[in-house]
């Protein structure tokens, strides 16, 4: 079992963050080895269709965000991000205060793609429908023991005008990067992997909210905006949307 209050002062003196172009962190070590590899060992989901639709953006894509069907080490994982030993961390290292854990882990929890995945670049939506929260950060931990490099499934984090690529880190075990959730927070692994069919990319997922009260919302916040790479022929959000999505989308609208 993890001993939080152990590793929240472990996570206080090795997480550093860097702020340009925004707010982010990777640290190699996130949890105790041996756990590390315990919880990867346990990472496996229930028989049930879990495939994202959206394979324009994203393919062979898992996500099982309902915490009662995680495996117990799992479990253990979520309560620590979840905790307020650890979001005390996050708020001292980002300048952020009265974080939010989201105990419905919407878009969160366990994800793994298998061979010929992707996630193309992208920012993440910005507010949750019908609820007064504004996202603010995104961790990532990763569980795959022997990942090799030619494989593809690195991590990209791309600045606010995709001209540069500053992080890029593969889903090596333990391996985890926190960045915050900004409008123009661009990230995703946009190339398929080709990791043997038995393997997946796994990790598991934790975002963190504040309140807001705003009343005007960009509509597009509400959803994932994806980006072109420099040079590269991919579709970018808005492309395959109507010509009413994309008006909406131009104006502020509230959603209660």
């Amino acid at each position: 079992m993890l001993d939080f209050k152990k590793l929240s002062d472990q996570h206080h003196k090795i997480l550093s963050v860097k702020n340009e172009p925004y707010g982010h962190c990777f640290v190699k070590n996130f949890l105790p080895y041996e756990y590390a590899k315990l919880v990867s060992s346990q990472f496996k989901f229930p028989d049930e269709e879990l495939i994202s639709k959206d394979v324009l953006f994203q393919k062979t894509k898992r996500v099982l965000g309902e915490y009662q069907k995680f495996p117990k080490e799992v479990k253990v994982v979520i309560d620590y991000l979840n905790s307020p030993l650890f979001i005390r961390v996050l708020e001292e290292k980002f300048k952020l205060k009265n974080l939010i854990p989201d105990p419905t882990l919407f878009g969160g929890g366990m994800h793994e793609s298998r061979n010929g995945g992707y996630l193309k670049v992208h920012s993440d939506f910005v507010y949750i429908r019908k609820k007064n929260l504004k996202r603010r950060l995104n961790v990532l931990v990763y569980l795959n023991e022997n990942w090799r490099e030619e494989w593809n499934g690195a991590l990209e984090l791309w600045d606010q005008n995709m001209k540069s690529n500053f992080l890029k880190v593969f889903p090596n075990l333990n391996h985890c990067v926190i960045f915050r959730t900004d409008t123009e927070s661009n990230h995703g692994f946009p190339d398929p992997i080709k990791c043997p069919k038995e393997i997946g990319r796994k990790s598991i997922a934790a975002y963190y909210y504040t309140e807001d009260n705003s009343f005007f919302k960009r509509t597009k916040y509400f959803y994932a905006r994806w980006k072109r790479r420099p040079g590269v022929d991919e579709p970018k959000f808005g492309d395959n949307r109507s010509i009413f999505e994309k008006i909406k989308n131009a104006y502020f609208f509230r959603f209660k």
